[in-house]
């Protein structure tokens, strides 16, 4: 009895201290499962103001490309219409997309606007061909706490509409909501122009946009148009809450059509 005694007392500490770790164990690895979630979460967007007219934009566009597919980036082509005068009509450009360029100008309280220029989550503008400096930001960015958070539930198809269902959680009160449909990658033969005789490679191209004002926290829906005579697998649906006063972006989502 004694002996049996003695075991309990000697290994019941032994029992205890096993039974601490795991449950520590297991606290820290539900913390860092978390924290993993959060950084999966904060999206850094890549918004590159670009034209198939501007000589200095194709090293840009390539750089963009590299980012394309990154699971923790979420890279923007906005095609500018005001390099159309000097002999080649972009087929992405928009006037839309110049004038989104010009209130980064206001914002940023630039001189002008310039190509190839990279907005970095509304905050940070750079040129878009400055690998090193674009990096860096996007690593700096990593490390920030996301403060909003926004998923895509459900894209569905109907005639020449996407139907995309979202549920915003946090975000400020003025944020706007922004819906971009994407051709992931496009190749186009260049006849005139400052880059006349080459063909590009445009990514992740903006081809239709549209914003929502004052978006608020819970699950709704939004339509944005397709582009007619081209497949859905060539296009991805982006979705990101934006501060409409300061432009910062908080969050960001990406789905497939």
């Amino acid at each position: 009895m004694k002996k049996i005694f003695s075991f309990l007392i000697i290994t019941l500490p032994s029992f205890i201290l096993l039974f601490c770790t795991a449950s520590v164990s297991e606290k820290n690895e539900t913390t860092n499962m978390q924290k993993d979630k959060n950084l999966r979460n904060n999206l850094t967007v890549l918004e590159l103001f670009t034209s198939q007219g501007c000589s200095s934009c194709p090293p840009a566009d390539r750089l963009l490309g590299k980012y394309a597919d990154n699971e923790s980036v979420i890279a923007l082509s906005f095609h500018v219409d005001y390099w159309n005068r000097l002999g080649w009509q972009d087929p992405f450009s928009s006037a839309a997309y110049s004038q989104r360029q010009n209130d980064y100008v206001r914002i940023f309280k630039l001189n002008g606007a310039y190509t190839p220029q990279l907005v970095v989550n509304g905050e940070k503008e750079m040129v878009g061909s400055d690998a090193n400096k674009i990096s860096s930001t996007i690593k700096s960015e990593e490390q920030q706490a996301p403060t909003a958070h926004i998923n895509i539930n459900s894209v569905t198809i109907d005639n020449a509409k996407a139907t995309i269902s979202y549920t915003i959680q946090g975000g400020e009160n003025n944020s706007n909501l922004n819906i971009a449909l994407v051709q992931t990658k496009t190749t186009t033969s260049v006849k005139a122009g400052e880059n006349g005789g080459l063909t590009l490679t445009n990514y992740n191209v903006v081809r239709s946009f549209k914003t929502i004002p004052s978006a608020v926290e819970g699950t709704n829906t939004v339509s944005i148009d397709l582009v007619p005579g081209i497949e859905k697998k060539d296009f991805n649906v982006i979705t990101f809450l934006q501060n409409s006063q300061t432009y910062k972006i908080s969050a960001a989502a990406k789905s497939s059509l």
